[in-house]
């Protein structure tokens, strides 16, 4: 890498001309960039769930669908009012004939049909056929809907002031353009006395896709702006500020040049990249650009001219190299080793993440030996000083600040808070959990928050858990044998945690056995009415949607669980329940189950996010400590190094449990993040330290030794690194927000780690070298 950097020194131009070259080709790629926010490209590849709620999809002919809210204003009329019916037939019948809409799919109480008359062949007609004036027929009106089984659960809440449309999207459609239409289309339907608005998990995936869009957006410039003054606060030259920022733009640019060029889409899980890699990018320039100012200011280059002075600026970048190039190369080894663990996960963006990480990070290293050189060489002497006066010829190495002298004066005191501080975390470890909730996402005061909360409020819930039975023979589920296991399922299901209320093809057979004045269960009915009343059914099928709970042959059927307001813990405790109470059911009944849908694809989602996240921390600390066995030749210097990271991410998760923070999709990530990263303090501590100890100084020489040269790079960077980390705090996204706040409290916590412990360790260590 040396000899490298030496030739970018005595060939600047050559080298930044196949640079630029490079990035215009990477650069190019980006206008290739897709951005994936929708739910199934964070799926787990080949999870028996995911790949269910698949094929329930197709073979029940089941297009996602958005919500749409109309609900009376304060003081207004009522939905259920002449008013009110006659505008939500209208509305019904207009967002249908919308372009993105399943033609003749839209579901609403406009489309409800009523029951058959009693005697005589059924008439579909709905129930807002006819919407009368005349207050005692409206009220009868209002009646007879209340007795259809669906009313009040799907589609007219109990007070009658809310109401809901069920819009299905065209598959050929993108959702984002479809959801944008329909906003588009419900700002021209707005009237004084309703309001209009969309929820669901469709809604919630494209508003997250938009939110995303602006985060970055804003807080790509704002992280930039901060780290450009972090820079200028901790080298204190043009130089410094500009040579980092260079490089975070090619790092970018041919990191998310390369995503676009391989086809890897920016889902959920990659948007933070472009965040964690500006604020790694420049922890190796800290290094050089700090060992390079303590060089220029060692010697003076006062009185030379141009050509001298750029002769003494590259001598002092060849030695500044030849100082750090050892612990930057093993600094970026083991921080990619960090990120490529995350290619054990079952989830494709998480291992893309983890792959185009750390590239960006090899790709940094690269541009130290390379770009960083020649930029040197090539910008003016003059950007180089010091912002006020310059330092004078031969200054000594500045003092390390008075709380790491006292640290490295007191190393006993030092370790005993250390182990304290980890002692203390022990308990919070046990009290972790694991949590999740797109709902809290968002900000709390939001309109999609508002909307899905009045939604629940009023009806059976806006999350579907599916259960899908495959009976012994055709035609199973259209007979007494079949529609017993329903009704027997159906009892127990409505009683599960969150349920708001289920639907399957018992619904139309009970309004018909009703009709005919049967008043039991429906699966006592003898069997020809019952065949009668399927025929019915099959006959008015598309109308009401039979095709989503039962299939073709009567061999599967369906069963669409409405789960209102649930959460991680209440979607898998709901699971077990009916694990627990279908497998009681079909145990003497030759029928299968299995699970599908939204709830249940969410739970395998965070199940596996978390999961993964917490087996990549393993998987972290073989990689990170097999880099670090080879270049400390021995597994006792790896351990010491690593020491300090592991009890730093302890006191992480300890502090997690202490404060009721679960484990969820973004807060499980932190931990291999932070192994990987905050391994860097040490190792460039370390390096200083075994340099020093094997030039002839005593422990406590070369741990002061080393607090005041790398010890400055280390401080700024760990300012640097919780700084930037800092800024995904200010996402409106709640996940993005506690990992921000997660990361920033690790390299904190890693910085003081280090110097409590590392002293320490160090020295029982270096009586071995004796």
């Amino acid at each position: 890498m040396l000899r490298l950097a030496e030739t970018a020194l005595n060939r600047p131009a050559s080298f930044l001309g196949a640079l630029l070259a490079l990035t215009l080709l990477f650069g190019l790629g980006l206008s290739r960039s897709e951005l994936r926010t929708d739910g199934a490209a964070i799926h787990p590849t080949g999870n028996p769930t995911v790949e269910a709620s698949r094929t329930d999809r197709e073979s029940f002919e089941d297009p996602e669908q958005v919500l749409m809210l109309l609900s009376s204003r304060p003081g207004g009329p009522a939905v259920a009012s002449p008013d009110g019916f006659r505008l939500l037939e209208r509305l019904h019948r207009s967002v249908d004939a919308l372009p993105g809409v399943r033609a003749g799919g839209v579901r609403s109480l406009a489309s409800l049909l009523a029951p058959p008359p009693a005697m005589g062949l059924p008439i579909p007609r709905t129930y807002l056929a006819t919407i009368p004036d005349e207050p005692s027929e409206l009220a009868a009106l209002v009646e007879r809907i209340r007795e259809h089984p669906l009313a009040d659960g799907l589609f007219l809440a109990a007070d009658g002031r809310s109401a809901t449309l069920y819009v299905p999207l065209r598959e050929a459609h993108s959702r984002p353009e479809v959801v944008a239409d329909l906003e588009e289309w419900i700002a021209r339907q707005r009237g004084a006395d309703f309001d209009l608005r969309l929820t669901g998990p469709v809604v919630a995936e494209v508003t997250l896709g938009r939110q995303i869009l602006w985060d970055l957006a804003w807080l790509t410039p704002l992280m930039i702006a901060l780290i450009a003054v972090l820079l200028w606060l901790g080298l204190g030259t043009v130089a410094g500020v500009v040579i980092p920022l260079v490089e975070v733009l090619v790092v970018l640019v041919w990191t998310l040049g390369a995503m676009a060029w391989l086809g890897v889409p920016v889902t959920l899980v990659t948007t933070i990249l472009p965040v964690v890699l500006m604020a790694m990018a420049v922890a190796d320039e800290i290094h050089l650009l700090e060992r390079l100012e303590e060089r220029l200011d060692s010697s003076s280059a006062s009185g030379q001219d141009g050509a001298e002075k750029r002769e003494h600026l590259r001598r002092a970048t060849l030695a500044a190299l030849d100082d750090v190039a050892r612990p930057i190369v093993l600094t970026s080894l083991t921080t990619a080793a960090g990120f490529l663990s995350f290619l054990t996960a079952s989830m494709a963006p998480v291992r893309h993440f983890g792959v185009f990480t750390a590239l960006g990070i090899l790709i940094a290293m690269v541009l130290t030996f390379t770009l960083i050189p020649s930029l040197i060489v090539l910008l003016p002497c003059s950007w180089f000083e010091r912002r006020k006066n310059r330092v004078a010829a031969g200054r000594r190495p500045s003092k390390a600040p008075t709380h790491e002298r006292w640290l490295a004066r007191h190393e006993r005191a030092g370790m005993s808070l250390g182990l304290l501080l980890l002692a203390v975390s022990v308990p919070g470890l046990l009290k972790l959990s694991v949590q999740d909730s797109w709902v809290d996402n968002f900000d709390p005061d939001s309109e999609l928050v508002a909307a899905e909360r009045d939604f629940n409020a009023s009806f059976w819930g806006t999350y579907r858990f599916d259960v899908v039975l495959r009976g012994p023979r055709e035609k199973f589920f259209e007979g007494p044998a079949g529609l017993e296991l329903l009704e027997d399922f159906a009892s127990v299901a409505s009683r599960g945690p969150r349920v708001g209320g289920l639907v399957c093809h018992l619904a139309p057979l009970e309004i018909l056995a009703k009709t005919a004045g049967h008043r039991g269960r429906v699966s006592t009915m003898p069997a020809a009415s019952l065949a009668r009343m399927m025929s019915t059914i099959r006959f008015f099928g598309r109308r009401i949607d039979l095709g989503r709970v039962l299939a073709d042959d009567g061999r599967s059927a369906r069963i669409r669980i409405f789960v209102n307001s649930p959460d991680y813990r209440e979607s898998l405790e709901l699971r077990r329940y009916l694990d627990r109470e279908l497998a009681s059911l079909v145990a003497s009944r030759e029928v299968e189950f299995r699970f599908s849908g939204d709830l249940p694809v969410a739970i395998e989602v965070v199940r596996s996010i978390v999961g993964n996240q917490l087996r990549s921390i393993a998987w972290t600390l073989f990689g990170v400590g097999l880099v670090l066995a080879l270049a400390f030749r021995g597994l006792r210097m790896a351990s010491i190094v690593l020491a300090p990271v592991v009890a730093a991410t302890a006191m992480v998760f300890g502090g997690m449990g202490h404060g009721g923070l679960p484990l969820g999709i973004a807060t499980s990530m932190f931990a291999a993040l932070t192994i990987g990263v905050g391994v860097d303090f040490a190792i460039h501590f370390s390096h200083v330290y075994r340099r020093q100890r094997a030039a002839g100084s005593d422990h406590e020489e070369s741990v002061l030794t080393a607090l005041a040269t790398s010890g400055k790079a280390i401080r700024w960077n760990a300012v640097v690194l919780s700084s930037g980390f800092l800024v995904l705090s200010l996402s409106a996204l709640k996940p993005n927000h506690s990992l921000g706040i997660l990361l920033a409290a690790a390299m904190v916590a890693c910085y003081w780690a280090t110097l409590l412990l590392l002293p320490t360790l160090l020295r029982r260590e270096a009586r071995s070298w004796r």
